[in-house]
């Protein structure tokens, strides 16, 4: 075991477990979380850091670019539908949050054409889902840097995987009813602002930061 980890591990026990240990009790037979997080594997996006969640006030699911499979998929991702079924018809959770981010890796290799992935067979065949929104991206922001290109395809994948959650009807049904609200947001690793999607006037504007809003083309 690497020193790094066993240090991070003691740290843990002395003190984040004490300062939580009455609830950790309380959650050793139980769990309410009010929040499905469906966020990126990419090791610098922290969901419990950027909501400042106590233990047990989220379900997290991450994966490459924050995806939900299609319903219309060849072949299911059981992994995510799975951690989603049960975190909405078990759990009850309120609200579901799609965050991509800055910089993130899985949309770039896909914006690129998957160049530099010739030996991850895996990963390219994860990433082909995305192949309509870069035609997109190329469609809307052809004589945009590659900064902003960038950007827009990390916005539409968000947008993207928050349809396919609408595509299943134990969903739509918690929408219709009120029981369950979705919510779309970027984090910008760089400067720690969040943004959201606001449905009305079609912008990722951000939550707290004071940002130039940008609408999705």
């Amino acid at each position: 075991m690497r020193e790094r980890i066993k240090r991070g591990l003691e740290s843990f026990q002395r003190h984040t477990y004490k300062e939580f240990e009455t609830l950790y009790q309380e959650l050793e037979t139980q769990q309410h979380p009010h929040t499905l997080f469906i966020g990126c594997s990419d090791s610098r996006v922290s969901p419990e850091r950027l909501l400042n969640a106590a233990p047990g006030d989220i379900f997290v699911l991450r994966n490459i670019a924050n995806s939900v499979p299609s319903i219309h998929a060849d072949v299911y991702d059981t992994t995510t539908l799975s951690g989603i079924e049960y975190a909405v018809l078990v759990l009850n959770v309120k609200t579901i949050i799609v965050c991509g981010h800055s910089n993130c890796g899985g949309c770039a290799a896909a914006l690129s054409g998957k160049q530099g992935l010739s030996e991850l067979h895996y990963t390219q065949h994860y990433l082909q889902p995305l192949e309509g929104l870069c035609e997109e991206v190329e469609a809307c922001a052809a004589d945009e840097p590659y900064k902003e290109k960038a950007k827009l395809m990390e916005e539409l994948n968000v947008l993207e995987q928050l349809k396919h959650l609408k595509e299943y009807d134990f969903i739509n049904e918690r929408i219709a009813d009120g029981r369950l609200e979705l919510e779309g947001w970027r984090y910008d690793i760089g400067s720690g602002k969040v943004e959201r999607y606001d449905n009305t006037d079609e912008q990722f504007q951000p939550i707290i930061a004071s940002e130039k809003n940008r609408k999705v083309q």
